[in-house]
């Protein structure tokens, strides 16, 4: 099957369909197969969205298995418990730093591995 021609939504030959799809339109086909010799119209859709979140930064920082210095160097938060001040201060004096709007200790994924702590990163990204 070949591409005969690709339109982005809006342009002539797209309308009825953006009239029925909306913004997820993303692309109008116009194709031909060869075997059946038969024209076709093939649309591209967005059947789902979502915002890059924490875990998705990790996951496209890691590759085979491997953390990148960069993956290392990224914070993560902790939930840590109001009442661990024993560990709130190891965290804090490896550099940790709280947020109270989040109520999360911030701190470096290899710090954080160090400190045996990846078991509490919140937001999925171990």
């Amino acid at each position: 099957m070949r591409t005969l021609r690709t339109l982005k939504p809006g342009q002539k030959g797209t309308r009825n369909l953006v009239a029925r799809h909306g913004a997820s339109l993303v692309f109008v086909r116009y194709r031909y197969d060869e075997a059946t010799r038969e024209h076709l119209k093939t649309v591209e859709l967005v059947v789902h969205r979502r915002s890059r979140d924490r875990e998705a930064e990790c996951a496209a920082s890691e590759t085979a298995g491997r953390r990148s210095a960069v993956a290392a160097a990224r914070s993560v938060a902790l939930r840590i418990g109001l009442r661990e001040r024993d560990l709130q201060r190891r965290v804090k004096s490896a550099g940790g730093r709280w947020d109270p709007v989040r109520r999360v200790w911030f701190l470096k994924r290899d710090v954080a591995e160090r400190l045996d702590l990846l078991h509490r990163i919140v937001g999925g990204c171990v």
